[in-house]
């Protein structure tokens, strides 16, 4: 049985989508790592989404809603575009949807922020591997070639680098949770 699409106002969905952008965004980033990319399919999604607000259940989480929508637009982008870039599994997805539909604003801006001094703590070729592999290189096979390693030899210092990040990452928020407490 099909639902009876609802009248919904301009306004409201301007709440929803301002009261989720913050998140939306960075669900599309964390999926596609390259700004412009995420600007792109954040535009695209927020369209998509103004489009098919009529269908929107306000019972549901419109983050959620908006997720799912935003996963097809990534799902699009990337087969057009082919897999030049590293981007994450559909499972994988699904998790980080899972994942910061628990998290609030400020623990999400929390993570980033702490994200971004673990990056500066690495080591500087790890540093340019990550920045070569998630923002610049056409695909790891060149990135490869170009450092005379092989692609798992890559994908091994990108495991490792990943969770070296995951681990201070971890250690930093527990830090800043316990103000008292020395590292």
């Amino acid at each position: 049985m099909e639902r009876e699409a609802r009248n919904p106002s301009q306004a409201e969905f301007a709440e929803y989508l301002h009261q989720n952008q913050g998140r939306l965004y960075g669900y599309l980033h964390a999926l596609v790592r390259d700004l412009n990319d995420a600007d792109d399919l954040f535009q695209q999604t927020a369209v998509i989404l103004w489009k098919k607000f009529p269908e929107f259940d306000p019972a549901r989480s419109f983050f959620s809603w908006a997720c799912g929508i935003a996963r097809l637009e990534v799902a699009n982008f990337l087969r057009v575009r082919g897999r030049r870039r590293l981007y994450f599994s559909d499972d994988f997805n699904l998790l980080l949807i899972e994942a910061q539909e628990e998290m609030t604003d400020a623990e999400i801006d929390g993570r980033r922020e702490a994200l971004t001094q673990c990056i500066e703590k690495l080591r500087a070729r790890d540093r340019a591997l990550l920045d070569e592999c998630y923002n610049d290189a056409p695909d790891l096979h060149a990135i490869a070639d170009k450092h005379g390693r092989s692609t798992h030899s890559i994908y091994n210092s990108l495991r490792r680098i990943r969770r070296s990040l995951f681990e201070c990452i971890g250690r930093t928020l527990a830090h800043e949770a316990r103000p008292g407490w020395k590292s």
